[in-house]
């Protein structure tokens, strides 16, 4: 485990969570938008330039309800099914590039303890708390207590969104793959996604 993932694990600076915050926003934004451009019939929704936000609170709502107007965008635009297919495939990239980086960043190491640490780190910017359970050494069943975004998503917002965050355990953790099964947006209590090693690793 890398110094910096260490102490970030332990306290993340205000600083650090609003940088990223606005990094993530900003990728994830113009990859949608990105969609919707190749389209000339498409209206894109567009949020006027506006000073930081007071709070960490506001800037990751407003980052929120502009991924939920740009997604029901895609959809009107390309259909259920392929707006889907289309913003997934867009935002796990977006994910897995953002996991690499971190990966870099912060000297993440092929032990599952690494990539749970790093997870943390990355969903205490996006205001979400989880655990995990193990089931085997090499799968377990990611658990999303709270999620700050979620009272601003739609079903759809988090379907096509929650592939970011499948794209950023691939980043950490090259070895595995993470698939959402239940949303809190469609009525269950927590979110789950399956989380699979390819590789029998120790979990200690």
């Amino acid at each position: 485990m890398g110094l910096k993932l260490r102490l970030l694990s332990f306290w993340t600076p205000k600083y650090i969570i609003r940088r990223e915050l606005a990094y993530v926003s900003d990728h994830t934004t113009t990859a949608i938008e990105s969609l919707l451009q190749n389209h000339e019939t498409t209206e894109v929704p567009t949020n006027p330039k506006q000073q930081m936000p007071a709070t960490i609170e506001e800037q990751r709502a407003n980052m929120a309800q502009t991924h939920a107007k740009l997604v029901e965008a895609l959809e009107a635009e390309f259909g259920h099914e392929k707006a889907v297919a289309l913003g997934r495939e867009t935002l796990f990239s977006i994910g897995e590039s953002l996991g690499k980086l971190t990966r870099r960043r912060l000297g993440v190491g092929d032990n599952p303890k690494d990539m749970v640490e790093a997870a943390e780190i990355l969903y205490r910017v996006f205001g979400i708390e989880f655990h995990l359970d193990w089931l085997n050494e090499s799968n377990a069943i990611l658990i999303i207590d709270r999620c700050a975004l979620a009272e601003h998503y739609s079903p759809l917002t988090c379907e096509v969104l929650s592939a970011t965050d499948e794209g950023i355990i691939k980043g950490l953790q090259p070895n595995s793959k993470m698939q959402f099964k239940e949303y809190m947006t469609n009525g269950c209590k927590k979110c789950k996604a399956n989380i699979q090693f390819h590789k029998q690793v120790t979990t200690k």
